[in-house]
């Protein structure tokens, strides 16, 4: 388990699709109960897959229909046929490259 700072501070501010950006760097702090060894040979790989939490959107609950950006909010589509992290359960995946240790 750890924290994943972003260089997104904003919400808004974050695209949201992926290939909209050439480079977005983040940094994930792994608690310290884990130490150096839980990363040993991590190094080899070249991207990693990053299972999380989606908290701030977990207390609001979910919504089986959402208004996406790209569909300039104003049609609804059903949760599932969108990227919207208000979800029924609140888990997310990632894969990343990984630059360094």
């Amino acid at each position: 388990m750890g924290i994943i700072s972003s260089c997104y501070k904003e919400k808004f501010g974050i695209p949201r699709q992926p290939g909209l950006v050439k480079s977005a760097i983040a940094e994930l702090h792994l608690n310290k109960q884990f130490g150096e060894e839980c990363v040993r040979g991590l190094d080899g790989f070249s991207h990693l897959w990053i299972s999380f939490i989606f908290h701030e959107t977990h207390q609001q609950g979910w919504h089986s229909m959402v208004r996406p950006p790209r569909l300039g909010g104003n049609t609804k589509i059903g949760v599932f046929a969108s990227r919207s992290p208000f979800r029924p359960n609140p888990l997310g995946l990632s894969v990343v490259e990984l630059l360094a240790i």
